[in-house]
């Protein structure tokens, strides 16, 4: 039956063997997939718990989040006497970027203009943009 297959295709012996091999290779594809989802297996192991510096990174990440929730939405926040928590509620403003605008207004004083934000290694144009509708200097 396959012989007058291939010979109506007329397909080399190696075109065969490769007609073949994927043939093979479909069917066994099926048949795991198949196995998967007709027997899922018991329990399925979290690896994020498994690795220590993901597991602190997220803590991390949790603790930035729930210290800067202090600040109410919609007011813009006054650079010059907000705590780094404050400033972690700031758009694209993490905990070092929180703890230099806090050492640079400790250094060269109050932040007189929006502008001298700029000042501050680390907030680029494009970030200060981002942040000028969200802060002020009164």
């Amino acid at each position: 039956m396959f012989q007058r297959l291939f010979n109506w295709l007329s397909l080399t012996p190696t075109e065969r063997r490769v007609l073949i091999f994927l043939a093979g290779t479909l069917i066994a594809g099926a048949a795991i997939r198949y196995y998967q989802e007709a027997f899922p297996p018991e329990w399925k192991f979290d690896y994020r718990s498994a690795d220590s510096s993901f597991a602190v990174f997220q803590q991390r990440i949790a603790s930035d989040t729930a210290e800067g929730t202090t600040v109410v939405r919609g007011q813009p926040l006054n650079i010059n006497t907000a705590s780094i928590a404050d400033l972690l509620s700031l758009p694209g403003i993490g905990r070092t970027l929180a703890e230099r605008i806090v050492q640079h207004r400790e250094k060269a004083g109050r932040f007189t203009a929006i502008n001298d934000l700029q000042l501050v290694k680390g907030i680029s144009r494009k970030k200060f943009e981002k942040l000028k509708p969200h802060v002020s200097v009164q």
